[in-house]
């Protein structure tokens, strides 16, 4: 039987590797790199064979998170950092109308064309030869697209950023000498803002027995920006079997997280004070903002069957709404083929469709309801290592990962679709104790159909067009076993 070592009585050396892991976690997860908003959450192996394979492959510590039944089968303490380098390319091609079907003005700026920072880092610590138990930093959801205040497709979102990091605590036991069991908790906390451009003539002209068809102007552009946060909690089950020496099955539920967000937004006025076009009255969109709620009072008065449009203040307000991340189900299986050669093959199923809507309250009120409609989709892998020598491993995977976005709901926010990914990596052994690893992932993403109309309450102008859209990852690790 393993004896525990107390974390008080590590030897400085293992404390220092253990410190320099979480300061690799530091980093933060700012772009969705699996579908929707979905991220992988793995090391720089697990990125270069494709995530094929899961965590069963021997003393992976991103067992910790993504199949704690694995942990049971480590021969000694293991801890890992991550860093992972993303640059995404969102580029829309096509035209954006107004309400009155004006075309908008602006142009289309690259919605990622930037290179984000992403992170990991894993713990595991067997306490006997059948039980262990494990600690991660991940960040299992995120995404950034930004574009300009003033492209075309404002309406239909400016920014949209949304990023968990979940702190987890999962344990393992081996309940027979070829199967064993695994649980975890997580606690996360997440961040999202919404930044969207409001055509306020287009709301408006919404309701013409009132204002009498005010005619719209260019210039009559506000924005507002939503931000919200909160913790929650969830947790993951996983199981391991090993019918021969050589083959592993593993098999992971992690529940769904149920976030209610809470916050404020604010909101900004470009083109306030601005003289109108053709010689027309100055703009005053705080003004027109400010005229919204009265409207409303009149129109349920006056005229029957009025449906009130959204009541912004002006000055801003507090804000809340519901995102849930979606529960999802790994199947992993590896086989060793040799000494130096194994391969892996994963499947996920991911819960996508209880994903309907996406609404924005203030006080009680709904402000904003985005349609997404999304549905289940699957992602499938295969990929493995191939050990040259003892100190050098390569890597490699394919990767199809289905989006849950469909074509009548798609918008620029998330301009996902279906994901070919080609995966590289090399593994180099400096020692005992001490290891390194770094991957690279291209990926392919089909043209996504976007062809919307935005709601009254943003000024229901249009797009219409495709987003290409393409990614590339790499990832670096640093491992020490004890």
């Amino acid at each position: 039987m393993k004896e525990f070592t107390p974390r008080s009585m590590m030897s400085p050396l293992k404390m220092a590797a253990l410190a320099a892991a979480l300061s690799v976690s530091l980093g933060v997860s700012q772009h969705a790199q699996a579908a929707a908003f979905q991220l992988p959450t793995t090391n720089a192996a697990g990125f270069g064979r494709g995530f094929a394979g899961g965590s069963l492959w021997a003393n992976d510590p991103s067992a910790s998170y993504n199949n704690p039944a694995a942990m049971a089968w480590f021969t000694g303490a293991v801890v890992q950092g991550s860093w992972i380098g993303i640059r995404p390319d969102i580029q829309f091609n096509g035209t954006a109308t107004d309400a009155s079907g004006r075309p908008m003005s602006g142009n289309s700026p690259n919605g990622g064309d930037s290179f984000i920072n992403d992170a990991s880092a894993f713990y595991v610590q067997p306490l006997s030869d059948r039980f262990a138990i494990g600690f991660s930093f991940v960040a299992p959801n995120g995404l950034v697209t930004e574009y300009s205040p003033t492209w075309l497709g404002r309406e239909f979102g400016t920014k949209t950023s949304m990023k968990s990091i979940a702190l987890t605590l999962s344990a393992s036991y081996k309940v027979q000498d070829n199967f064993s069991v695994g649980v975890g908790v997580t606690a996360q906390r997440t961040r999202a803002q919404l930044n969207n451009g409001l055509d306020v003539g287009g709301i408006l002209t919404s309701i013409p027995e009132l204002t009498g068809g005010l005619p719209q102007d260019p210039l009559e552009n506000a924005q507002i920006n939503v931000r919200v946060h909160n913790w929650s909690a969830g947790y993951f089950l996983g199981a391991e079997w090993k019918p021969t020496e050589n083959d592993s099955l593993g098999i992971t539920y992690h529940s769904k997280i149920s976030n209610r967000l809470h916050g404020k937004y604010a909101m900004y006025y470009p083109n306030d004070g601005q003289p109108g076009t053709n010689g027309g009255p100055t703009i005053d969109v705080r003004d027109m903002v400010a005229l919204i709620p009265g409207l409303n009072q009149l129109g349920q008065q006056f005229i029957p069957g009025f449906q009130p449009l959204p009541a912004l203040n002006p000055d801003g307000s507090s804000a809340s709404a519901r995102l849930d991340n979606p529960a999802f189900v790994n199947i992993d299986y590896l086989h060793q083929f040799s000494d130096a050669f194994s391969m892996g093959a994963s499947v996920e199923w991911t819960n996508w469709s209880k994903f309907k809507t996406l609404a924005l309250y203030s006080q009680g009120t709904q402000l904003l309801v985005l349609d997404t409609a999304y549905r289940n989709s699957y992602t499938v892998s295969v990929g493995g290592d191939y050990k040259f020598n003892s100190q050098w491993t390569g890597r490699a995977g394919l990767v199809y990962d289905e989006t849950p976005t469909r074509s009548p709901t798609r918008d620029p926010r998330i301009p996902d679709n279906n994901r070919r990914i080609v995966a590289l990596g090399l593994g180099y052994q400096y020692n005992n104790h001490l290891s390194f690893d770094a991957a690279y992932q291209h990926q392919f993403l089909s043209d996504a159909r976007i062809h919307q109309t935005a709601p009254i309450g943003i000024g229901a102008g249009s797009i219409d067009g495709y987003s290409n859209n393409s990614g590339d990852v790499l990832a670096l690790t640093a491992t020490y076993a004890f």
